[in-house]
């Protein structure tokens, strides 16, 4: 919702002031077709690598506080619009279960909107559960899902 783009870069400069976090790699940002709720806007995807010397449920409070700082309110229609959505899709091998908290990201192999972006930091990042490349993830897809890239 709103300046869809900016909100993404702000998030990114969120994320690179973040205490014991660095900005490793940005992906270009890619105005993707929404799944599940079609009828709303496209929304703007992209990913980030961070080192981190945090915990995965310390990064996820961190992400939580920049949403809400960027007007995120939860409790909407499932897939439909929001100001912003941060989630930890992999966290080096770790595998995590925890209410809340599920690394990998459980659906991100099925995510043309998540993979693409993915693709172009890690092509050769292995899914620690799935034992495939990113690559082969997406080449993998037969969603149809569009992405286009938005800017750089």
């Amino acid at each position: 919702m709103g300046p869809r783009a900016e909100n993404c870069r702000q998030a990114i400069a969120a994320l690179e002031a973040l205490d014991q976090c660095r900005l490793a790699a940005c992906s270009p940002l890619y105005e993707t077709e929404p799944v599940g709720l079609k009828d709303q806007a496209w929304f703007v995807n992209g990913v980030v690598r961070l080192d981190t010397d945090l915990a995965p449920e310390g990064l996820l409070g961190r992400l939580r506080a920049i949403e809400r700082a960027m007007g995120r309110v939860r409790g909407g229609p499932k897939f439909g619009p929001r100001v912003l959505d941060l989630d930890i899709l992999f966290f080096d091998d770790l595998m995590v279960s925890k209410d809340g908290l599920q690394i990998p990201h459980p659906r991100l192999h099925e995510r043309r909107f998540v993979l693409q972006p993915l693709y172009d930091l890690a092509p050769d990042l292995k899914h620690p559960v799935l034992e495939r490349t990113v690559q082969s993830l997406l080449n993998a897809l037969q969603d149809g899902q569009r992405v286009v890239e938005l800017c750089p």
